[in-house]
């Protein structure tokens, strides 16, 4: 499983839903894989105003988790998904370059994205798993 920041903010908010899917993943033995955009997403949403958590929380959340770095083929892979998904919108998909990364470790990894974000990620073409 690739999994998103929303994911990681909800599990951070202690939403009950979010932490079931983390328990079902970890009963059956699903790998959750963390992309470095994820981490930066999600250091990026801490270092804001609006935000009570802080650094060390995050990094203590981050910590379990195997990471996916962008190569060469990952960001290839988010190039043509991001194409692919404007080509279909008839222009500006809207969805940002961190997604298609996301995205494209999914793709590449033929496996499914957990997020509360799903439009952008099924406008992408990867599986999406939600909570």
């Amino acid at each position: 499983m690739i999994i998103d920041s929303s994911y990681l903010f909800d599990l951070m908010a202690g939403d009950p839903d979010a932490f079931s899917k983390g328990a079902e993943l970890v009963e059956n033995g699903e790998m959750q894989w963390l992309p470095t955009p994820v981490v930066a997403e999600t250091y990026y949403g801490v270092a804001t105003a609006r935000s009570d958590t802080t650094e060390q929380e995050v990094r203590n959340r981050l910590l379990g988790y195997p990471r996916i770095d962008v190569d060469e083929e990952i960001a290839r892979t988010a190039g043509e998904l991001l194409a692919e998904a404007d080509d279909r919108a008839g222009g500006n998909a809207g969805v940002g370059p961190n997604d298609g990364y996301i995205a494209a470790m999914a793709d590449v990894l033929d496996d499914a994205v957990l997020t509360d974000n799903v439009a952008d990620f099924e406008a992408l073409g990867v599986p999406v798993e939600t909570y």
